[in-house]
């Protein structure tokens, strides 16, 4: 299964962690890998029918090195936004931070079946 062909992907910067959607029964759930960075400074923005993830992950200190070998950490800004598989309810979306990871609760819009309209 090729992740990248599972959900259109859009990300701005020169970087974007790595995510996985997933479906329960009553949500979509989105956790990213967040690993060395604020959740507190991440902004997340979703919409009926996409999320979208930004923020940074800085560079530590420095001063004492001397000499770079391996640099396989990706480290700047990112922007990431993911379509969603359906549309969802973002009034009651919620999101929490363990461990590294971001997970995004996105509930499902209940479908509210036919409803009359009065013409006025």
């Amino acid at each position: 299964m090729i992740r990248q062909r599972m959900f259109p992907v859009v990300h701005g910067g020169n970087w974007f962690p790595a995510a996985d959607v997933y479906e329960t029964a009553s949500a979509i759930i989105v956790h990213m890998d967040i690993s060395g960075m604020d959740p507190r400074t991440l902004s997340v923005v979703a919409d009926g029918t996409q999320v979208t993830v930004s923020g940074e992950r800085g560079y530590g200190s420095r001063d004492m090195v001397s000499c770079i070998h391996q640099l396989e950490i990706e480290r700047g800004f990112f922007e990431r936004s993911i379509s969603l598989p359906k549309t969802v309810d973002v009034s009651r979306a919620v999101s929490e931070s363990r461990n590294g990871f971001l997970q995004i609760t996105l509930p499902l819009r209940r479908n509210t079946g036919k409803i009359k309209i009065t013409v006025g």
